[in-house]
Formats: structure tokens, C-alpha cells, sequence
């Protein structure tokens, strides 16, 4: 037994998500249709409920046809709007099916909102090759898969569009996740690139993060394996 008080629980309940305050105005994304990847959890489920609560057609991809159907099910049941999308962000033809598919239902998207990611924490010194490019390919390579897809319709389209990336802070050493840290890093490098070269195209690309949480997670990881101590040098 301890004094210490349980950990605070991370993030909001649907039946919360539902009703949770929001400064914008309910129907503020009337008739638009946005994309959130990794929207069957986290980050990107609060994204989803939000935007559909501002009128939005949500489509709500991952790789858990179970966890998506059960989000689209308790959109619908408070008469919001949302689809799932089964779909594999690593693999470039898997993205274009989807964004077709998206496209051939709606006849538009407005927004893409990348929340989609995942890793393990674990020293670097100690990571495969294997578990390297799982974290490169889904953070970085499945995020600008994403991200070039759907430009390339705004363009050719003509019809303007905004990118969100949702990283993690990337200015400072946070111990177990470099692999994290190097693809979020790749990610706003992206950003900062295309939302430039994109900007004649009316496209908006921006990234968003939340240091807090970030610097929670991290330490929780870090209580779970703390770096060894470094050992004094002998002459």
C-alpha cells in the first residue's frame, strides 16, 4: 500500500468527446468531408468527434475494422456523420485506393488530419533493424504518403486544402523513442518545406502537438527503464 495517488487518466470518453465545451460554432465545417488517420484512438478519435460535431463528414482510417465501425457507430447514434476506412498508410497504392475511394463517395475532401503513428520504447543503442523501419515507415513514410496524395487531387481538382500533422516535441532529448523523434523530426521538416511550395495551390499544411501530454508519456516511458548510470572513468 501507498500514499502516492493513481496517475491521472489520459484523455476523454466518448459520452465526454460528445459534449466537451468547444469555442467553435456547431456547424462550421458544414459539408465538408476531413480525413483522420489513427482516428480510432487518442488524438486522432478526439479530432474525429470534434469535426463531426462541426458538421463535418468524418472518415476515420486504421488498420481495426472492429475499433472503426465502433466509432462510426457512436457518431452515428448522436446523428453525426463518419465512415471507416480499413486501410494500410505504409503502403503508397493501399493510400491512393483510399483517397479514390473517399473522393468517388463524396466528390470532395477538404482536410487531412495525420494522427496515425506508433513505437516502442526502448534504448536506441538497442534497436533492429526491423523495429527502426516499423516506427520510419508508419511515422514518416505512411504521414507524407498521406500527405502527397492528397495534394496531388487538391491539384489536380483545383480545390483547396489543409494538412494537419499531429508530432511529438522534437527540441529536446527524451530518452527510449529516438526513432519517434526522427520521424516526427521528418515530418516537420516536411511541413515546413511543402506548406511553402504548396501555398500557390491553396493548400495549408501545418503541424500540431501537445508538449504536455509528450512530455508525460515520456515520462512514464523513462519510469518504466531509466537510462543506466554512466560509469566514472578509471585511470
Amino acid at each position: 500500500m501507498t500514499d502516492q495517488p493513481s496517475p491521472a487518466k489520459l484523455g476523454l470518453t466518448d459520452e465526454e468527446l460528445a459534449a466537451h465545451p468547444t469555442m467553435f460554432a456547431a456547424g462550421a465545417l458544414k459539408d465538408q468531408v476531413v480525413i483522420v488517420t489513427g482516428g480510432a484512438g487518442g488524438i486522432g478519435r478526439a479530432i474525429a468527434w470534434l469535426f463531426a460535431r462541426l458538421g463535418a463528414h468524418v472518415a476515420v482510417v486504421g488498420r481495426d475494422g472492429g475499433k472503426l465501425d465502433a466509432l462510426v457507430a457512436q457518431l452515428a447514434g448522436r446523428g453525426l456523420n463518419a465512415s471507416a476506412h480499413i486501410a494500410d498508410i505504409r503502403e503508397p497504392d493501399a493510400v491512393n485506393a483510399l483517397f479514390d475511394t473517399i473522393w468517388a463517395a463524396h466528390g470532395r475532401v477538404d482536410s487531412l488530419i495525420n494522427s496515425a503513428g506508433g513505437q516502442f520504447p526502448q534504448a536506441a543503442i538497442d534497436f533492429s533493424v526491423k523495429g527502426w523501419n516499423a516506427v520510419i515507415n508508419t511515422n514518416l513514410n505512411g504521414t507524407w504518403y498521406m500527405m502527397q496524395a492528397a495534394a496531388q487531387r487538391w491539384r489536380d481538382h483545383m480545390h483547396p486544402g489543409s494538412i494537419v500533422n499531429i508530432v511529438v516535441v522534437t527540441t529536446h532529448g527524451l530518452y527510449g523513442i529516438a526513432h519517434t523523434i526522427a520521424a516526427r523530426s521528418g515530418v516537420i521538416g516536411l511541413t515546413h518545406a511543402v506548406a511553402v511550395e504548396w501555398a500557390p495551390l491553396n493548400i495549408r499544411v501545418n503541424c500540431a502537438w501537445r508538449p504536455a501530454q509528450s512530455r508525460q508519456r515520456a515520462g512514464t516511458s523513462i519510469r518504466r527503464k531509466r537510462a543506466p548510470p554512466i560509469p566514472a572513468r578509471t585511470r
